[in-house]
């Protein structure tokens, strides 16, 4: 903890904790639940630890640990010059589409074509901070929710399963000769090779027959809407493998990786937080268009509407053509769609009425959902928890030793280690709404108890701990994203910086200013 002589700190004053998370209430049974809770050898809810609140950014910021800082999504939420056309040329070979299509991209890959997502910063600040890196959920006043695999499988299209090891991947020496291209990049400059535009520029040649344009093209799909984590607009050689094994056909469980990687960089957010003490603002690649997608799927009430089936069409096929998937993946729908600004998001979040548990199972229109529910004709493997329509009961701790065995599930045909049950073969079926037992109940009312607790101790500031790190952000650079963005803050000097208002103000009395240009307001 802190003593005295503390560094100067940084605080977004536009970040609020006046929400229903202080209060808390017992999560109330849903409208519609079963009434017959099912839940298979549910622990004593006094035998399982509570929720840490120090796992939670909300809470260590109520307590007086750390401010809330400015926090960037750097995630490229747009499309690359080039990326359609590219994708458009790649899916007109029918081979390409077969190979895709059985290693499970083949949907994916076209609705990046035109991904085109505006987020609303001020939401994903606050619903970043309901994260928990103890048990990877969001907490709300009525419980906890969290992006699961059925989000990852219906949002990006991406598969749950696969055939081969993503850590192990077996190289063919030809494969081997594709590798070193894929390394070398385009040729310029090392410091450029990996570049997105020169990537695309130099592998998507029509004068060029290259062998490996079609690993190319996989490994920026890859490196650009998966797993993107450490550039705006730069490829990492780590994907170059995984897209290797997809150009042969061989399906990855990509689900569960992105969720993973997901998960790691939101759980960065809290630590830099944490290490940085306020003195520093942080910036994050977690891909925050699968955030807002995320939210616009699962609550209700949100200010953004969604286009119609033909609209989207028109979007993501605008040459007749191209090739289009019999329905439209549902990521389609929210392809250049605000959200209204200003929405009072924390009521929605802390309301239980509009959060939706079971989104997917309503058809809309055309849009197509991925297999995953009980009464579909083809199913998917798939893990569960209430927001899967089955019941929730209270947590247990699982330990499989091995982690490794543990996700080995995903790639081979072993049973759950351990107990030597296999995963639930599918969702419950679409019209079941899952229920809380009473011990669930008892559970979630100790950890708002220790909630309560936790607010109300007496503490002091936590001490710098992270001077350097990458993603840490400092006063000046602040202050630039945020006059761009148009989200000030206060800054160590007790003043409102960044603010976009008084930037143009200033730069129209110079004659610098063009009406003409607009800010881009959150993204």
């Amino acid at each position: 903890m802190a003593s005295g002589n503390l560094p100067l700190i940084i605080m977004d004053h536009l970040y609020s904790i006046d929400d229903r998370l202080k209060r808390g209430r017992p999560p109330p049974l849903l409208k519609g639940a079963d009434e017959d809770i099912i839940i298979d050898e549910e622990p004593a809810p006094e035998a399982i630890p509570v929720i840490d609140p120090a796992s939670i950014s909300r809470c260590c910021i109520e307590r007086g640990l750390f401010p809330a800082v400015p926090l960037f999504f750097q995630y490229p939420c747009s499309t690359s010059k080039g990326w359609s056309e590219w994708v458009d040329r790649e899916l007109k070979n029918p081979s390409t589409r077969d190979i895709l299509s059985r290693a499970g991209v083949l949907e994916a890959i076209f609705a990046s074509k035109a991904c085109d997502i505006h987020i609303e910063a001020m939401t994903l600040r606050h619903l970043v901070r309901r994260w928990s890196t103890e048990t990877h959920t969001f907490i709300c006043s009525w419980g906890e929710f969290t992006p699961t695999l059925e989000d990852a499988a219906n949002i990006f299209r991406l598969p749950l399963c696969g055939s081969q090891d993503p850590f192990h991947i077996s190289l063919t020496p030809e494969d081997g000769l594709k590798l070193e291209t894929l390394r070398k990049g385009a040729p310029t400059s090392p410091s450029t090779s990996l570049r997105f535009s020169n990537w695309i520029q130099f592998f998507w040649n029509s004068d060029r027959d290259e062998p490996c344009r079609l690993a190319a093209f996989i490994s920026l799909w890859l490196g650009r809407f998966l797993f993107c984590d450490f550039s705006q607009d730069c490829l990492h050689g780590r994907v170059f493998p995984l897209a290797l094994a997809i150009a042969q056909g061989s399906m990855i469980p990509l689900a569960p990786m992105f969720l993973g990687h997901l998960y790691r960089l939101v759980d960065q957010i809290q630590c830099l937080e944490k290490g940085a003490a306020g003195t520093m603002a942080v910036e994050t690649f977690a891909n925050s268009s699968f955030l807002q997608i995320f939210l616009w799927e699962r609550f209700k009430g949100i200010d953004v509407s969604p286009l119609p089936y033909s609209k989207a069409e028109s979007l993501v096929a605008p040459d007749e053509n191209s090739y289009v998937p019999g329905g439209l993946p549902r990521i389609c729908r929210w392809f250049r769609r605000m959200q209204r600004k200003g929405q009072n998001f924390l009521e929605l979040l802390d309301d239980v009425e509009k959060f939706i548990f079971r989104p997917y199972c309503v058809l809309s229109e055309a849009f197509s959902s991925a297999p995953l529910y009980a009464d579909s004709i083809a199913l998917v493997e798939a893990l569960a928890t209430r927001q899967f329509g089955f019941d929730q009961g209270v947590p247990s701790c699982p330990s499989h030793g091995d982690s490794l065995a543990l996700y080995k599930v995903f790639w081979t045909n072993d049973s759950m280690p351990g107990d030597g049950r296999p995963l639930a073969l599918a969702l419950a079926n679409r019209q079941r709404v899952g229920n809380l037992s009473k011990a669930y109940q008892i559970y979630w009312n100790r950890c708002f108890a220790s909630f309560s607790r936790f607010h109300a101790a007496h503490c002091d500031r936590l001490i710098l701990t992270i001077i350097h790190h990458a993603r840490l952000v400092s006063e000046d650079k602040a202050i630039s994203l945020s006059e761009k963005r148009n989200l000030p803050f206060t800054s160590k000097s007790r003043e409102i910086v960044g603010d976009f208002l008084k930037l143009r103000r200033k730069l129209e009395k110079s004659g610098s200013y063009s009406t003409g240009k607009s800010v881009a307001s959150g993204k």
